[in-house]
């Protein structure tokens, strides 16, 4: 007996980065040779991150982690 086999839809593709939506539901970020998978909230967190850092770096103000966010925990 076969098990059911995921489809790949692609949401998204650039020069760096594929995003795809997997049948099971899950979301496939690709960059390069590494692949995360992600559920749809924590991309979206992932999402909003990135975009906090972009938003430093056109500023100009990386900031160094405050003390108490070294230590922080990973949603997984």
């Amino acid at each position: 007996m076969s098990l059911p086999t995921c489809h790949r839809t692609i949401l998204a593709r650039g020069p760096s980065a594929e995003v795809a939506r997997c049948s099971c539901g899950h979301i496939h970020l690709s960059m390069g040779p590494v692949t995360i998978r992600l559920d749809e909230d924590s991309l979206h967190a992932a999402w909003h991150t990135v975009g906090d850092a972009l938003r430093a770096l056109s500023e100009g103000r990386p900031q160094p982690l405050a003390r108490e966010d070294q230590g922080g925990e990973w949603k997984q």
